[in-house]
């Protein structure tokens, strides 16, 4: 059996694990992480900085792997695209790896397409983001420009504000360099793309709801299809496709996110890899019938043969998240009900226990979230009411007795 490198060990990494045993590879799992699920269906675990590009590339020698890969997360994206072009292994090239992990760089490269871009600015000390600040004359984002899952992401709305958060921001950027830009509320929108041998097809385009908590930039749902007019998602689309084409991916998954102001449709991010949360695992595949693994193994391997058929299969699908408050969680009750429901899929209930001391939400990660579909937007809608009625978590907080947090 030839063995594949996975990069990345937590729960969203499962479905691409499992699937590559299922084909027949021994998977070289990676993540620093020792308590990670993703360990338990390894065959060869291995502890260590997914971002130590040359070690990696020592293991992936050792281990004579036929391939490299990872989804559903930022931090590898590189890595990854390093081994690849060292042992000659198919890949997306570095360069284009880092494009597509660098939040600055992205607008840079929306410039030169002639792509509209937000105001925004790369700053190194809180001088020269107080400055830009000043010149915006209006509310900002600050964001690290080289991070995931909402780290070191807030709103600025006074200079007091950007000089409590500038440090944080700096903290969660590797390359010690922050991105300060324009802040806009509209309608958003996430697309999934395929790309193989630069030949690029849009997947899915969906609605993004956020949570209504201060400073925690983090979706509540993703609905697919979107409810938009037909001509607005063409819209979304045609930008998508000139984003992801025009920054040169050669193969693989991508995850856009886009705003609107006013008429206007900016970028907010995009990824060569497949949107968290199992939309890539899941959410595609339950709109399009794309296994979207295995699409990704073989195409990692050089043994894709041909682009997969992708089709509407008509289903209305979401992933539906929340928080639990910060405490003790000591009642659980509807956790079995919900996985047992036809149409609930993934999810990662099973992370709740008795006794669970719950910590302050300050990003994506600490969400508790399950995949829903529904023949029609109504029925997704009444299935994920369900669902909240059905899931009953008490959780003793400082304030008493406290549910999930849904929105």
């Amino acid at each position: 059996m030839k063995n594949i490198m996975i990069l990345g060990a937590n729960t969203l990494q499962i479905p691409l694990i499992q699937e590559a045993q299922r084909i027949g590879f021994n998977t070289v799992v990676v993540s620093p992480n020792k308590e990670e699920p993703g360990f338990k269906y390894a065959t060869y675990p291995i502890y260590a900085d997914v971002k130590d590009q040359e070690l990696l590339l020592k293991y992936a020698r050792e281990y004579d792997i036929a391939g490299v890969i990872t989804d559903q997360t930022d931090i590898p994206v590189r890595t990854a695209a390093y081994i690849a072009e060292n042992m000659g292994l198919p890949g997306i090239g570095y360069e284009t790896a880092t494009l597509f992990t660098d939040k600055f760089l992205m607008r840079e490269k929306c410039k030169e397409l002639n792509i509209p871009t937000l105001k925004y600015k790369l700053v190194k000390n809180i001088e020269e983001a107080i400055e830009f600040f000043d010149a915006l004359e209006g509310d900002a984002i600050l964001k690290p420009v080289d991070n995931q899952g909402s780290k070191g992401v807030s709103k600025i709305n006074s200079k007091e504000v950007l000089i409590e958060k500038f440090q944080e921001a700096m903290d969660y950027s590797k390359s010690q360099s922050v991105l300060i830009e324009q802040y806009v509320t509209g309608r958003e929108f996430v697309v999934e793309g395929l790309t193989y041998d630069y030949e690029f097809q849009n997947l899915i385009c969906g609605d993004t709801h956020y949570f209504n908590i201060p400073d925690v930039f983090s979706a509540t749902t993703r609905i697919f299809p979107s409810t938009a007019d037909k001509d607005l998602v063409e819209r979304v689309k045609d930008l998508n496709r000139k984003i992801v084409t025009g920054f040169g991916l050669k193969q693989g998954i991508s995850h856009s996110e886009f705003i609107m102001d006013g008429d206007e449709i900016y970028l907010i991010e995009t990824a060569a890899r497949g949107g968290g949360v199992f939309i890539s695992s899941d959410l595609i595949s339950l709109s399009t019938g794309l296994n979207t693994e295995k699409f990704l193994i073989e195409m990692a391997t050089g043994t894709l043969k041909e682009v997969p058929e992708i089709k509407d299969t008509g289903k209305v699908c979401c992933y539906m998240a929340f928080f639990l408050p910060v405490g003790e969680v000591v009642s659980i009750e509807g956790v079995h009900k919900v996985k047992e429901l036809s149409y609930t899929h993934r999810d990662n209930l099973d992370t709740i226990y008795m006794g669970l001391k719950t910590k302050p939400f300050v990003d994506k990660t600490a969400r508790k979230f399950i995949i829903v579909s529904g023949d029609s937007h109504d029925e997704l809608i009444e299935n994920m009411k369900a669902i909240k009625d059905a899931l009953q978590i008490k959780v003793k907080t400082d304030q008493g007795i406290e549910g999930p947090i849904w929105n």
